[in-house]
Order: C-alpha cells, then structure tokens, then sequence
C-alpha cells in the first residue's frame, strides 16, 4: 500500500503536476542509474497521483517505495481519489459531467456506457457524481486482461483520470501558472488534446481561455535534464535506445517556428537536443 497523504482541498495550489505511472517507471530507472530526475518535481505546489494511477504504480514494490522516498525528501505529492475531483469542482456536477464526457469521448464504448447509464433528459436528474464515477470504474467498457499478479486491467483508465484532472484545472482553476502531465502514454496526450477541443465547443465555455496543459513524455525529461546539465550525450546516447515518435517545434532559417511530429531514431534526437531552436513538447 502507498503510504502518501491524500489531497482534502484546494489550497490555492498554482504550479501543478500529474504523475503517470508510466513516467514513474522511467525516472525510477533514471534514479537507479544514478541520475536525479525528481528535481523536475520540485517546483511544484502539488504533485497529484489520481486513484487509478495508484492501482496501475502499487504492482511494483519498487515504484512504491521510489515516490514515498520522494514524498519524504519534501516533494509534495499527494493521492486524489477521482471521486473526490467533485470537490474540486464546489459541486458543479453537471460541469463536471461535461469534462469526463469530453476525456472519453475518443471511445465510441464510454460514450455508449455514458448514455445508457448516466445521462438523463435532464442533467439535474442525473445521479451523483461520486456514484455514477465509482460505478463507471467498477463495470470499466475497455478489459486489458489481468496483470502477472492478478489485478484487473482496465484499459486507459489511468489516462482518462489523468485527463479529468487536467481539464478540471485548465477549465476551472484559470489562475493556474503551469499544469503539466508526466506520462510516456500518448493515449493520455491525445484523449487531453480531445477533450480540450470538445470542451471549447460547449456554449457555455466560448468565451473560458483555458490553462494549456504541458507534457514531459520521457524524451521531454531527458531533453530538459541535458539542457539542466544533469546528463551528458554519453548518458543520453546510454539511456535512449529505440527509435520513437517525437512532438517538437523547431525554427526555421526564415525564423517561423514549425510544428513536427514524427518518428526520431537515436543520432537525430541527440541534434535535438542540441539545437536551442528546439522544444520537445512530447
């Protein structure tokens, strides 16, 4: 079991992050080399690990025991159970309701389930919110088979509550100075990216400026920790060994900045992030 403090109530938090636990495993695997990839945690007013992160982070011991020696040299992470994301709402259930449907609105399932068992002709005859969630996480649309201890898969659970949490924020805390998502998942990049869009087109939400939200997929932690000098392009080169998708801007010799996405072997990464035109944005 985790042993961290869960989060009662906003307290003016405005430098947030959300932990995934894909990219736990990756600084966990940074720290066993002897790297230091948590001083990336440390600006942060809050470090939130949502419910179902925790359940995918507790099939490994050392995943466990990695973010409560964090927690305990001072990075404040804290444990959000997705039935309490309606605090962080004051109780605009219906608002609420709008955001889970737009972070699940890529899967023809969840949209079906929604409809079957949640919507009603009236949104004020809905149920509440901390039923209908618990319910939609108990009888999840998407299996993924069980885990080598058992546990049941829940397919994209953990990205979807990421996706919750980050649109709650964006949408309804717009003071927030940055909002950041630790995830190698492209799933939780592109069900955030949906929702967002989904969300700008609800009349009520026209004229809302949301916060962005900001990524820091595994090459972005590299990337940032060699422009921090906290690794060389021997670790990089040592740590990097396959050939992934990449979403970065770069400038171009007219100085317009082009937005690309696409598959970067080793030795193009490694001119990346030595080019100080580039961002690594996922």
């Amino acid at each position: 079991m985790l042993k961290i403090p869960y989060y009662s109530s906003y307290n003016g938090e405005k430098k947030i992050a959300l932990l995934d636990n894909s990219a736990v495993e990756f600084m966990l695997q940074l720290d066993n080399r002897g790297h230091h990839p948590d001083t990336l945690l440390r600006g942060y007013d809050v470090v939130f690990l949502p419910g179902w992160v925790v359940e995918e982070l507790q099939d490994s011991s050392f995943r466990v025991k990695y973010i409560e020696r964090l927690a305990d040299t001072g990075i404040p992470i804290r444990i959000i159970e997705e039935g309490h994301y309606k605090g962080l709402m004051n109780g605009r259930e219906i608002f609420l309701y709008d955001i889970v449907k737009a972070a699940v609105s890529k899967v023809g399932d969840f949209i079906k389930y929604l409809h079957m068992n949640v919507e009603k002709d009236d949104p004020f005859d809905m149920g509440p919110y901390e039923d209908w969630i618990r319910e939609m996480y108990e009888n999840w649309p998407l299996s993924g088979g069980l885990t080598a201890g058992g546990r049941e898969r829940k397919k994209n659970a953990g990205e979807i509550s990421l996706t919750v949490l980050a649109e709650i924020f964006s949408w309804y805390y717009l003071d927030t100075e940055s909002l950041t998502v630790y995830t190698q998942d492209s799933d939780a990049y592109d069900f955030q990216r949906n929702a967002e869009e989904q969300l700008k087109k609800k009349d009520n939400l026209k004229d809302t400026i949301p916060v962005s939200v900001t990524y820091r997929s595994n090459d972005s932690i590299l990337y940032q920790m060699y422009r921090d000098s906290q690794l060389t392009i021997e670790d990089v080169e040592d740590i990097r060994n396959d050939a992934r998708h990449v979403t970065f801007t770069q400038k171009r010799a007219d100085n317009t900045v082009a937005l690309v996405s696409r598959i970067v072997n080793n030795e193009e990464f490694i001119a990346l992030i030595q080019n100080d035109s580039t961002q690594i944005i996922f």
